[in-house]
């Protein structure tokens, strides 16, 4: 559930930050060198939007509504440089079995779920990457509102 909600909120990030490309650039979709500018473009918006959110003790969205919390070792905050990390392996534990069956053979998309089933063998229940990380998703339960102060007589 939260990855799909995390999918709604990455498409107006994207939405938003490719129209501002594209009418900067005047981009309209061709083949070359500015797509391929434009595929960078996104790649680091969206790995901005992951660190940052990921980084000091923030979270996205969704992760506040399903109670998740990204932390390091210890259940220390998670550094900048480290949300980078997670974000950029999980994109290759992606693209290189992607890669692997476009261009060589299609058996390599088998190997697309290892980095998720890693975490049924994983004493932490992590994912692969978050292992490779450093890092790990637990439960963040919200803290009970403060009550407010009693009012003084009028």
């Amino acid at each position: 559930m939260g990855a799909v909600y995390e999918t709604v909120v990455l498409f107006g990030v994207v939405v938003f930050f490719g129209y501002g490309f594209s009418a900067l650039l005047q981009f309209r979709g061709e083949p070359g060198a500015m797509r391929w500018g434009f595929q960078a473009f996104l790649f680091l918006v969206v790995g901005a939007y992951f660190a940052w959110f990921w980084s000091e003790g923030r979270r996205t969205l969704p992760m506040k509504t399903v109670s998740l919390l990204l932390v390091g070792p210890g259940n220390a905050r998670v550094t900048l440089a480290r949300a980078w990390a997670r974000y950029a392996l999980a994109w290759v534990m992606i693209v290189l079995p992607l890669a692997g069956a476009w261009y060589l053979t299609g058996w390599f998309a088998l190997l697309l779920p290892i980095p998720f089933l890693w975490s049924l063998f994983d004493r932490e229940r992590r994912a692969l990457y978050d292992v490779l990380a450093g890092t790990r998703l637990v439960v963040h339960e919200p803290s009970p509102p403060k009550a407010a102060p009693p009012r003084q007589g009028s």
